[in-house]
């Protein structure tokens, strides 16, 4: 009998070890379900309120309403009557360039801005520095090739209205700087 009660002790032994590596098997599986589930969780949670998208959409909201609100302010005025166009003269004294280009050439006009309102003519004068020196560069930077056609005189006149729109931060074709006018139109090969 004593054969028989051994027999039986032998066989729970290894039960044991096999139930005890069967529940850390179980645990570490759990373990790792639970970390994955925590950083799944942080990762696609919704960002908190007040978040970069929601600024951004009130942001944008924000301007479409300044937009709206300089639409409506524009249908006022065309309803109160056509207002005169305002210009003004971007320089006293008529800009003479010397023209890039292997041929010695020079430049010599006089411009003429047309703006949207009145108080753009302020904004003008208070940038004028930057706005003399923009178009200086943007004149020397042209041919006697360039200047001599109408598509180019054309093309430069767009080129400087972009480059002062810039300077005054205006946004739509109707705000800043309407038009480049050459009141005064001289090239001469040297």
């Amino acid at each position: 009998m004593s054969d028989a009660k051994a027999a039986p002790a032998a066989d729970a032994a290894p039960k044991s070890k096999k139930n005890i590596l069967l529940f850390a098997i179980i645990g570490l599986i759990v373990t790792v379900l639970l970390v994955g589930g925590l950083l799944a969780f942080f990762i696609l949670k919704s960002p908190a309120e007040g978040s970069a998208d929601e600024a951004v959409a009130e942001a944008n909201a924000h301007a479409e309403e300044a937009k709206k609100e300089k639409e409506k302010k524009k249908k006022e005025k065309e309803k109160e009557g056509h207002t005169a166009p305002v210009f003004d003269k971007l320089q006293d004294q008529p800009f003479t360039v010397n023209l890039s280009g292997e041929t010695e050439s020079v430049l010599q006009v006089e411009i003429m801005v047309e703006l949207a309102e009145e108080h753009d003519k302020e904004r003008l004068k208070s940038i004028q520095p930057k706005a003399l020196d923009a178009v200086n560069r943007l004149l020397r930077s042209k041919t006697l090739e360039q200047v001599k056609t109408t598509e180019g005189q054309e093309t430069l006149a767009r080129e400087i209205r972009e480059a002062l729109n810039h300077l005054l931060e205006a946004e739509a074709k109707d705000e800043g700087v309407l038009s480049v006018n050459f009141t005064k139109y001289f090239y001469q090969v040297q």
